[in-house]
């Protein structure tokens, strides 16, 4: 299938959530039939900092998710978008899975809050972080979430064949953000679908990329502003020798063999 990964821009003058809103729009009519299309994390709330503002932008998840679903059903694609939303009397970071019905296929709560999230009264995802949706089984993390081998352990256990990545990593290096990314589809052995926003900086931020489960780049956005598509095998595997002449093996089971997890749990 065609995956697209968007990358908005992070300064937007007055107003940068709405304007981030929008781009993200128009960027979103644009998914191709069929396909699957990632949004960045916070596509309500993009572009601001401040807690009250943030609060302020949370009403817009609502018109952002009516969105999302219209352009997957008409679409008949796969849309992943992230929401900072209020859902059942609680404050989520929500990434949302439509079908190619329309559908809410799936949502994700982050599980991993970094400080700021604390302060803005985000809850603590607490479920599944797996689902297979047409017999593709898609993980998912969420920005801070690509920081902790706990999650990526697990994804890597239950064999995913696409992750997916809304992020924001508007501070992080760009040599960090592409190592972390080639590192977790190379030990999960499946596609990375990164989505982030340029910082207009080739130091810092942005990094929007398409990753092989070999940790190929396929395509990486670097700080330009815009979208980028390619096509992906969803039955490629990364298959390496388990040792010099030895026999091929999936490389994520080559590296489960050599597992103790118990020596470092002393």
């Amino acid at each position: 299938m065609k995956a697209t990964v968007v990358q908005p821009p992070y300064f937007m003058g007055e107003n940068p959530d709405e304007k981030i809103a929008e781009y993200l729009i128009t960027e979103l009519e644009k998914a191709r039939e069929g396909s699957i299309i990632v949004l960045p994390e916070y596509s309500n709330a993009g572009g601001i900092s401040d807690v009250e503002k943030e609060l302020k932008a949370i009403p817009r998840a609502k018109m952002m998710l009516e969105k999302a679903s219209e352009v997957a059903k008409s679409k008949k694609c796969y849309v992943a978008i992230n929401v900072l939303e209020n859902r059942d009397g609680q404050i989520k970071n929500s990434t949302y899975l439509f079908n190619t019905k329309g559908e809410t296929a799936f949502i994700y709560d982050k599980i991993h809050l970094p400080p700021s999230e604390i302060d803005l009264g985000v809850q603590y995802g607490a479920g599944e972080c797996v689902y297979e949706l047409d017999g593709i089984r898609f993980g998912f993390l969420t920005c801070y979430d690509v920081y902790f081998n706990e999650q990526i352990e697990y994804l890597a256990k239950m064999k995913p064949d696409i992750i997916l990545v809304p992020g924001y990593q508007r501070g992080e290096a760009t040599d960090i953000i592409r190592a972390q990314t080639k590192l977790i589809a190379f030990r999960c052995n499946a596609y990375v679908l990164k989505s982030s926003y340029s910082m207009n900086s080739d130091e810092r931020g942005g990094c929007s990329m398409i990753v092989a489960p070999n940790g190929k780049i396929l395509k990486d956005l670097g700080k330009d502003i815009g979208s980028i598509t390619d096509q992906i095998d969803l039955s490629f595997k990364h298959v390496r020798s388990a040792g010099f002449g030895k026999d091929p093996i999936r490389n994520d089971e080559f590296i489960n063999i050599g597992l103790r997890p118990k020596i470092f749990s002393k």
